[in-house]
């Protein structure tokens, strides 16, 4: 008969075991550093997009018995309570976006009547590039002229009155050029 040798069961790992494990860990969290930006950077933009329409549909509101937006500023946005509480700072002043940069109402001239006080505008400051183009895109179609850092993106047509489409290039250009402020007029 032969004898049997007892084998003795090994504990822990080996160090190849121990490698490959921390290598997939080490995969693991280089692929959450990538995604989560865009993930976070389009929750910003799904959130102030939602913002916007309030805002637009709060003032659209506030105005639906005055000829003109005479008198809206961000001062009556605050009072009036047009702005999502989340957005009034503390001490219930201003306004701030998720990016942390001011957002103020104003009235404007830009309507198809060019009268005075006919439109209104909310202006958002220090948006991120990378949120700029996914929020501008997500409201443009509520909005009669877009401005982003100064540059036209969706003009108003002139006669009719209607808007013009996204200029989507102009667009991808002025949020590339880093935090910026988008100007969004409605009538």
């Amino acid at each position: 008969m032969k004898k049997i040798k007892n084998l003795k069961k090994k504990n822990g790992f080996s160090l190849i075991e121990l490698l490959l494990v921390l290598g997939i860990i080490a995969a693991l969290a280089i692929t959450a550093f990538m995604i989560y930006p865009k993930v976070s950077a389009s929750n910003n933009a799904q959130t102030e997009a939602t913002n916007i329409n309030t805002i637009k549909a709060s003032v659209t509101s506030l105005y639906s018995s005055s000829p003109d937006y005479t008198g809206l500023d961000t001062e009556v946005g605050i009072k009036s309570k047009i702005f999502p509480d989340t957005m009034v700072n503390t001490a219930g002043t201003a306004a701030v976006n998720t990016f942390k940069g001011k957002v103020t109402l104003g009235t404007s001239n830009e309507s198809p009547s060019n009268a005075t006080d006919s439109s209104f505008t909310i202006t958002y400051e220090d948006v991120p590039s990378a949120e700029c183009v996914k929020l501008v895109s997500a409201v443009a179609s509520n909005f009669y002229k877009i401005t982003v850092g100064g540059a036209t993106v969706k003009a108003a047509s002139t006669g009719t009155g209607a808007a013009s489409g996204l200029n989507v290039t102009q667009l991808s250009t002025s949020c590339a050029t880093g935090d910026t402020e988008i100007v969004f007029t409605s009538l």
